[in-house]
């Protein structure tokens, strides 16, 4: 039977694997909704900012050390100081699985390869059983991906009886340990923060600034004095999963221009950015103000070119038309429509893209 310390060392630990997550957030609540969509245009930028997150050098100045880590130095030391006292129990082994995915969605190429150098220097006496664990389980997923439907016919004794025959085949005696509270309570927590973005999303009586308040109450509420508190230092992220509720977009759109860059900047300011960083995302949001302004152009002169011509003649008016508007950039534009993606089709979300 685990120990109190136990226990509460296990609800606490395993939330520090979602903050990894939390900095591949592209146009989605990543971390806080079962969503995992990205957006192609966007994701360099994304990949740039977790390297410098999770590089250090987004960090107080006053750790040194810590801003002078590389990735996986961080990682290691991070799973050594969270885990180390019940890395040998299946239930803590598996909150590796989302570091394993944040490293391959990271690292497309070798994700998997790096993830278990990373094991061998955090915990090299378990490393390969660590892999092998993390093998059952995204098979596991991969069973009830694929039975999906057949579970959503059965009621809930026969649904809960199939589940936990399949942990059995997979994980044995271990699967009572597996699916533990702790890791319930762990699930509930992150339904607390969607159930808050989504009242903030509904708040229609609410000003922007009230929702704001209201968004780093939460936070910090659920946050802080734990292991999540990691959270709290990426700025960055919060300020766009903050930008990325549906109520706040609707009234950033409601303001002409110079008023909407005003309230940006300020909601920036109110999440703890410096004004040197404000003035900075400023230039930033200006780029793509452009960028945006030209895409829309095209798309507009787009459609009229595809109504108008046909056939060889249509893909010679429109490899014209996108030297026209994005000179050097025309054969990713080109690439991307063969695929089927319009990237200025795709919602404009201010603060953000």
């Amino acid at each position: 039977m685990k120990t109190p310390f136990v226990r509460k060392f296990k609800i606490t630990g395993v939330i520090i694997a979602g903050v990894f997550l939390l900095s591949i957030i592209g146009f989605s609540y990543l971390f806080f909704t079962n969503q995992s969509g990205s957006n192609l245009a966007v994701e360099n930028k994304i990949k740039s900012n977790q390297k410098e997150t999770l590089s250090g050098k987004n960090i107080p100045e006053n750790n040194e050390t810590n801003r002078q880590l590389s990735i996986e130095d961080k990682l290691v030391n991070e799973l050594k100081t969270f885990y180390g006292k019940t890395i040998s129990e299946k239930s803590t082994q598996l909150i590796l699985l989302k570091v394993k995915k944040f490293l391959v969605r990271l690292y497309p190429k070798d994700g998997d390869v790096r993830f278990y150098n990373i094991l061998k220097r955090a915990f090299p006496d378990l490393a390969d059983e660590i892999r092998m664990t993390l093998e059952k389980m995204e098979q596991y997923h991969r069973w009830v991906d694929e039975n999906t439907h057949l579970l959503s016919q059965m009621n809930e004794i026969e649904r809960q009886g199939a589940l936990w025959k399949k942990r059995g085949e997979l994980f044995g005696d271990d699967a009572q340990d597996i699916w533990t509270d702790e890791i319930l309570e762990y699930e509930k927590r992150k339904q607390d923060i969607r159930e808050t973005l989504s009242s903030l999303d509904e708040s229609a009586d609410k000003t922007i600034y009230e929702k704001l308040e209201l968004y780093k109450r939460s936070l910090s509420k659920t946050y802080e004095d734990t292991p999540e508190s990691y959270i709290l230092q990426n700025k960055d992220m919060l300020a766009k999963v903050f930008f990325g509720i549906d109520s706040v977009q609707n009234e950033l759109k409601r303001l002409d221009p110079e008023q909407r860059r005003w309230e940006i900047n300020k909601i920036r300011s109110e999440m703890g950015f410096t004004q040197e960083q404000v003035e900075k995302m400023e230039k930033l949001d200006a780029y793509r103000e452009r960028r945006w302004e030209n895409g829309l152009a095209y798309m507009k002169e787009r459609e009229n070119v595809v109504q108008e011509f046909k056939g060889p003649e249509l893909e010679k008016q429109l490899e014209e038309l996108r030297g026209k508007y994005f000179k050097h950039e025309s054969k990713t534009i080109a690439l991307e429509e063969k695929d089927g993606f319009f990237r200025y089709n795709r919602p404009r979300v201010y603060g953000r893209n």
